[in-house]
């Protein structure tokens, strides 16, 4: 069966799903993701959607020249298939040329995303100590853009 899933800007009609998927997958919806769907940005919030259904979200932001990845989920049932490595390539290709690099912050003990995160051309930087609420570490990753040199 073909999937036909699409990549398109957050409207406001995708806050209640984005929520459930937040709240499913994090099980502490963050404060920042509320701010956001509050005050809609123009860019960098998006959204994968299949048969009309919010499957998954990207939320970015462009701080001068670093694009940072804040908050990436993908709903249960929909992992493995591909959505967010579209949604990841999306963000990367719509910052190209205006950010140097694409930084993120991951939980230290969630091998899993840091497997995805470096398929997808991320390489760890460093470490953030307590960076979570519940005191757990969490690791840098940078995915260098053409216009940087990055030695790692």
């Amino acid at each position: 069966m073909s999937r036909l899933v699409r990549i398109r800007p957050f409207e406001l009609d995708d806050s209640r799903e984005i929520l459930e998927i937040e709240e499913a997958v994090f099980h502490e919806p963050n404060p920042l993701l509320y701010a956001m769907i509050e005050s809609r940005p123009m860019e960098g919030f998006i959204v994968a959607e299949e048969g009309g259904e919010v499957v998954g979200y990207l939320l970015g932001a462009l701080y001068m020249d670093e694009a940072r990845i804040l908050l990436l989920a993908v709903k249960e049932g929909y992992r493995r298939k591909g959505i967010g490595s579209m949604l990841v390539k999306e963000y990367v290709d719509s910052v190209r040329g205006r950010a140097s690099m694409v930084r993120l912050e991951v939980r230290a003990s969630n091998l899993a995303a840091q497997t995805f995160y470096f398929k997808q051309g991320f390489k760890f930087l460093g470490m953030v100590s307590n960076y979570y609420r519940n005191g757990d570490n969490a690791y840098i990753m940078v995915k260098p853009m053409e216009n940087m040199t990055l030695l790692l």
